[in-house]
């Protein structure tokens, strides 16, 4: 069967279907390209025929044993060189970038953890120094699979089968009050008394967290709040006498104005660093997820 004018709509031809032509026009035979490609050569024959109906043209001229490429031909070993480039080109830039420790490292994590991400990659600019750390700091959560960020600190393991996490640390939160106003007011003996206290609380939009949630789940009546939507802005609050609230261990380390309300850790949570597989190899990634483990094992103490 051979090709014929008036057959279907032609069809946008396959990578593989490119290398048949790459193949006879490097060989200058069917049986020379089966060798190349390692297939016999009536699968070249048959192969071709179908490109050749697939794209609508005849790309070959037979006579015997040789043959001669017609202009479309030509033109689609042209187009087969063009991709061929493409994809070595693709597939170096791939490998260079497993191996080679230079470009951007995009991390997200929320705003609380941005000094000391800056803080864990300062520890690798020395050996590496084409590595840059681009960190934004947001609540929401970044989509990995869709490139928005390589790495993303997280409070929460995912549960999505194509993101891989590994624990950086624990992370303890407590019930805080500044110097000032423990002298004026005292503090609370147990939870029940958290009521009779001007209160921080955090907005609802963020009580997916049960660390920010805790306070509203203790008040009961208490008539006295100030509500936020940020920690580093309830770490000010509180810190400026604004009432009884819960940070992180390591948010409320920064404030020296700072006394803990109640003696116990309230709630303690899992800090992850968050990657797509498809990045976990690459080299840029690894150092600074490195790097992040490395900073997080030495803090431990301030975070947990």
């Amino acid at each position: 069967m051979g090709y014929t004018p008036f057959g279907p709509m032609p069809t946008d031809p396959e990578w593989s279907d490119l290398k048949i032509m790459l193949a006879l026009s490097r060989a200058g035979s069917v049986a020379g390209a089966g060798r190349a490609l390692g297939v016999d050569q009536s699968t070249v024959s048959r192969r071709l025929t179908a490109l050749e109906e697939s794209v609508g043209a005849r790309l070959i001229l037979r006579g015997g044993r040789e043959f001669s490429l017609t202009a479309e031909g030509r033109a689609m070993c042209t187009a087969a060189e063009a991709v061929e480039a493409a994809i070595a080109e693709a597939s170096r830039a791939v490998r260079v970038a497993k191996l080679d420790v230079s470009g951007t490292v995009r991390v997200s994590c929320p705003p609380a953890f941005v000094p000391h991400i800056f803080s864990a990659m300062a520890t690798v600019r020395d050996k590496y120094p084409a590595l840059i750390g681009e960190v934004g700091g947001a609540y929401g959560t970044v989509d990995l699979a869709k490139g928005e960020a390589d790495i993303a600190i997280r409070a929460f393991r995912p549960t999505e089968p194509d993101l891989v996490a590994r624990k950086l640390s624990d992370c303890g939160w407590g019930v805080y009050a500044s110097r000032a106003y423990a002298a004026q007011n005292g503090l609370p003996k147990t939870t029940n008394d958290l009521p009779q206290h001007a209160l921080v609380v955090f907005a609802p939009a963020m009580h997916s967290v049960a660390g920010l949630r805790w306070m509203d789940d203790h008040r009961e009546n208490a008539t006295r709040l100030t509500r936020v939507d940020n920690i580093e802005i309830a770490a000010e609050v509180i810190g400026g006498n604004g009432g009884i609230g819960v940070l992180p261990h390591f948010v409320a380390a920064k404030h020296a104005s700072l006394v803990k309300a109640l003696p116990e850790t309230i709630w303690s949570n899992v800090i992850y660093a968050v990657v797509h597989e498809s990045a976990r190899d690459t080299a840029r990634v690894r150092v600074a997820s490195d790097a992040f483990a490395a900073y997080f094992a030495a803090n431990v103490t301030l975070f947990a």
